[in-house]
């Protein structure tokens, strides 16, 4: 892995390693916040006679719930927790009022269509998103010096600015196809099936798009 110019040398390598095991937990958290406590939730509220509709709100409030719990922690707008609690709030207000459970799966598609909308957009910026991320990374494992070199990095090198922008084409182009894949399966499935379906397919999505990005991040030394 490429070492982080102007990081403290001899910080790095424990700092990284503990860094790599907190984005890996991070990780497994977030799977079973957004689709296992969901799913078994859904299927557990089935089992004893909820109805669709009652039991997909629920398990649906699950990942709202645990955004706003973190936003209200780390006293700041998570603008991702935002998105989702609001985006819960409206699809559960339209479910409710025309009766309909699956705009709840559908609000998932619109989620990430947004989401990869918004990265695809950042292009056109002075500083896209994948530029912020990796600082943010980088103030997280090394600190603001190694934030500090990872923002010079885009401004002196060229192929460093395109493998960054490469990097923001995929993962943009892959939550807009996960959206339409999201809101087709949310469409046309039978209503019990959904919630395990969709589910599958995010898990599925995540992996392969965070295979990819770890493998080409650590590949050309993108990683702060």
């Amino acid at each position: 892995m490429r070492p982080v110019r102007g990081a403290p040398e001899h910080a790095a390598p424990g700092v990284a390693v503990r860094a790599g095991r907190s984005a890996r937990r991070a990780l497994v958290g977030r799977v079973v916040v957004d689709a296992v406590l969901p799913l078994v939730g859904y299927y557990a509220l089935r089992a004893v006679g909820a109805d669709v509709l009652a039991a997909t709100l629920a398990a649906g409030a699950v990942p709202a719930a645990h955004a706003a719990v973190v936003a209200v922690r780390s006293r700041r707008v998570d603008v991702a927790g935002l998105v989702v609690v609001s985006l819960f709030v409206v699809g559960g207000a339209l479910s409710v009022v025309t009766g309909n459970a699956r705009l709840l799966y559908v609000k998932d598609g619109w989620l990430t269509g947004l989401l990869g909308a918004w990265v695809l957009l950042s292009l056109v910026m002075k500083r896209p998103f994948m530029l912020h991320l990796g600082t943010a990374i980088a103030t997280a494992k090394v600190g603001d010096v190694g934030a500090a070199a990872w923002q010079q990095r885009w401004v002196d090198d060229a192929v460093f600015r395109h493998r960054l922008r490469l990097v923001s084409v995929v993962v943009g182009v892959v939550l807009m196809l996960d959206a339409v894949v999201r809101v087709a399966i949310a469409s046309v499935i039978d209503l019990d099936e959904v919630a395990t379906v969709t589910n599958v397919q995010y898990v599925v999505m995540l992996a392969g798009l965070l295979s990819w990005f770890f493998w080409y991040t650590a590949r050309y030394g993108l990683r702060a």
